[in-house]
């Protein structure tokens, strides 16, 4: 029995300003896959590039705490995760988290872990979480 984990990303930017500037880019996987397995793990990276400083908030569809847990979902069967940032000045999901400006940028990877052991009770499909990241400057 296989079971398919799938965990999107989507990625939102919210201004207030006129004459400064940031970016997103460089992202590595937009689509992040959890294999199987209990403690598979996924990630993905980009990077931000600000000419002022900024927050990025970091939050997840299924997030249970400022911590990083979540879970993924298959309607009402669900696995839990621990989801984890480097990059940011902490390990705080959805709370603002300050960064300065940086001509070089600023690179930032989301790892995701799989805390549940699947078993035979658990049905096979797709489980899905989504991570959202939002960019105030």
């Amino acid at each position: 029995m296989k079971i398919f984990l799938l965990t999107l990303m989507m990625v939102s930017i919210a201004t207030s300003g006129y004459a400064h500037q940031c970016s997103m880019g460089e992202m590595s996987e937009t689509n992040m896959r959890l294999g199987s397995y209990y403690k598979s793990q996924t990630a993905t990276s980009f990077s931000v590039r600000c000419d002022q400083s900024y927050s990025i908030r970091f939050s997840s569809l299924n997030l249970n705490s400022s911590d990083g847990n979540s879970f993924v979902s298959n309607g009402k069967y669900r696995l839990r995760t621990r989801m984890s940032i480097t990059g940011a000045n902490a390990n705080l999901w959805n709370v603002p988290l300050s960064a300065q400006a940086s001509n070089q940028g600023h690179k930032y990877v989301v790892a995701v872990q799989l805390e549940d052991q699947p078993s035979i009770r658990v049905p096979a499909g797709k489980y899905r979480d989504v991570i959202f990241v939002n960019l105030m400057f």
